[in-house]
């Protein structure tokens, strides 16, 4: 079985994910909201977002090589997600970090 926390550069979405667990897309959905409070694709997006806050704090990668590394398909949508998560763009959070 797939784990979404520690593959969470892997897991594509939500129909991988069911396909890997052997189980339909919109039970996994509706199991999945109930029990974790949230969507499938927003606690993958904030699994990435972790990881790559940690990346921020300690690596010299530019943005979008922590993009990418991290799962996410762009800066943009990185940016959407720490936004979410943490109130602010992964972008702001590398600038008060890099001064």
């Amino acid at each position: 079985m797939i784990h979404p926390y520690t593959n969470y550069f892997t897991v594509s979405n939500l129909a991988f994910l069911a396909e890997k667990c052997n189980i339909s897309k919109e039970y996994l959905a509706r199991f999945f909201k109930k029990e974790m409070e949230l969507t499938v694709e927003t606690y993958i997006n904030n699994v990435r977002a972790e990881h790559a806050y940690g990346e921020l704090k300690k690596s010299k990668k530019n943005l979008t090589q922590i993009a990418i590394s991290c799962g996410f398909s762009s800066i943009r949508t990185m940016n959407r997600a720490f936004k979410k998560l943490y109130g602010k763009s992964a972008s702001e959070m590398k600038k008060k970090l890099t001064k």
